[in-house]
């Protein structure tokens, strides 16, 4: 009898890591979806006054915190603030691209597309805020 529970207790065991693994792996894919499915439409940098901007986006697996410049309707400067994502998923080439490109509509960094995306929409709410407050 004792064997029969300690074997019970094992399978309870083994049976829960799985269902929580699922969960996990069905909540992480949902988050992908969300990522992929933002959509980045054109900003109007000459309706955008001088400032410094902030902007987020993310979920359970990834998310970023940062501060878009705009200085004389261009993009200046983009800070990460707070970023949440797997180690060497930082995507920070993106910052250069957004500069770069004076858009969030840029290609995402290889290998990193969720933590590219989430910088990218991140730069767009915080644009995007700014020209509809103004």
């Amino acid at each position: 009898m004792k064997k029969f529970l300690i074997i019970a207790g094992v399978v309870v065991v083994v049976l829960g890591c799985a269902v929580g693994g699922l969960i996990w792996r069905l909540s992480q894919m949902a988050d992908k979806i969300e990522i992929a499915q933002q959509q980045l439409t054109s900003v109007d940098l000459n309706q955008i006054a001088d400032g410094e901007y902030r902007g987020s986006f993310g979920d359970f697996a990834v998310s970023v915190t940062l501060k878009t410049t705009v200085k004389d309707h261009r993009i200046t400067d983009i800070k990460i603030v707070d970023q949440s994502c797997g180690k060497g998923y930082d995507a920070r080439d993106t910052v250069m691209r957004i500069i770069k490109a004076q858009s969030p509509q840029v290609d995402a960094v290889t290998g990193a597309t969720s933590s590219s995306r989430s910088i990218m929409v991140a730069v767009h709410r915080s644009l995007l805020r700014t020209a509809t407050e103004k």
